[in-house]
């Protein structure tokens, strides 16, 4: 299931306290402002929504013992979408 913007900032405050977690709410939250700045809005494109779909699962997951390889594996498809959308668009990749 897909996270709105309440979801994504929810998640950033449960979140700051895991060292993994936490990156990853902080990276998404980043990702959903890059494509607010760059189109309609996070709920009207869905290339990037569908990019970021095993992030959201691993913070749905809320696995304090998610690992940084899980993490890292789960932006595998986010970089995609910016090789062939992001870029284009102006985006700017969001540091992990």
């Amino acid at each position: 299931m897909w996270m709105n913007q309440m979801d994504i900032d929810e998640a950033v405050i449960r979140n700051q306290q895991q060292p993994v977690l936490g990156k990853a709410a902080q990276f998404l939250a980043s990702f959903r402002d890059e494509v607010d700045a760059h189109s309609d809005g996070w709920p009207y494109w869905q290339a990037p929504i569908k990019a970021a779909e095993k992030l959201m699962q691993l913070l749905q997951a809320r696995n304090p013992n998610t690992t940084m390889a899980e993490f890292k594996k789960a932006l595998t498809p986010i970089k995609s979408f910016y090789t062939r959308r992001g870029y284009q668009a102006g985006m700017a990749m969001p540091a992990v």
